[in-house]
């Protein structure tokens, strides 16, 4: 069971599936979901390719933890989370 999931059904809600999914902890984890590739990485941004968009994460001292399986875990300081088309 993913984190997600659990902190899901600790609230009694339901996950819906969708394109691509980000959730925040507060301006320090970035947790982002139907990721398809990572198209910029620098300690101040991060760009992630999804299929029909992409996502800018703006910060100081960002770094990938985690990538794999469509999921990706970024952390640091956020100070920015922006779509762009593509």
């Amino acid at each position: 069971m993913s984190l997600l999931q659990t902190i899901a059904d600790a609230c009694g809600t339901e996950i819906i599936p969708g394109e691509y999914r980000l959730t925040s902890f507060g301006d320090r984890c970035v947790y982002a979901e139907g990721v398809k590739s990572v198209k910029d990485l620098s300690r101040a941004e991060i760009v992630l390719g999804l299929k029909k968009c992409r996502i800018k994460i703006t910060g100081e001292g960002l770094r990938i933890e985690k990538f794999c399986g469509g999921d990706a875990v970024i952390k640091g300081k956020v100070t920015k989370i922006e779509r762009l088309s593509l």
